[in-house]
């Protein structure tokens, strides 16, 4: 009985040791790449694009029409009482702040529905990364875009193969 619990021990021990030797393995991802180059982040970009474009031509007609108050103003101040100088400036900054606030909030519905795209996107990414890694048998795999890889040979570099995947997902 005393050699079965010396045998069990030995081997559990040259078990460690091998375990122990083996070296872990480690990946990385940019996800950020992942992010531009995929098609679901060319589409997300492309619908974030389409969505600036139509803010910026909602406010090119308010700003033409700025443009022509300060200019009618410049032009005919000479003539006017300082009462009407005072109300015309008046009018005009009210204007541009309404005009201010009209693209803040086309920046923040912009913002908000890019981050919303992030999210969603990096949550299914995860998940592509987790199987890449399973078949991989990595263990584990970090974020090259965030600048915390200082060093990592280039086999290791899961980035295309993520990228083919989650592209293949997206069909």
């Amino acid at each position: 009985m005393k050699k079965f619990a010396f045998f069990t021990l030995l081997i559990m021990f040259f078990a460690g040791v091998v375990c122990a030797a083996e070296k872990p393995a480690v990946g990385y991802v940019n996800l950020h790449k992942v992010l531009l180059e995929s098609k679901v982040g060319k589409r997300n970009k492309a619908d974030l694009d389409k969505l600036i474009k139509e803010k910026e031509s909602a406010f090119a007609g308010e700003e033409s029409k700025l443009q022509a108050m300060q200019q009618a103003f410049q032009k005919d101040q000479l003539l006017m009482t300082d009462a009407q100088k005072l109300e015309k400036q008046k009018a005009f900054q009210e204007k541009a702040e309404a005009y201010q606030k009209m693209v803040g909030e086309a920046k923040q519905i912009v913002s908000k529905k890019d981050n919303e795209y992030a999210k969603k996107s990096v949550a299914d990414i995860k998940a592509v990364v987790a199987d890449v890694a399973k078949e991989m048998k990595l263990n584990l795999v970090l974020d090259a875009s965030e600048g915390r890889v200082l060093y990592a040979e280039e086999g290791m570099d899961l980035t295309q193969k993520v990228i083919e995947k989650y592209d293949a997902k997206a069909k």
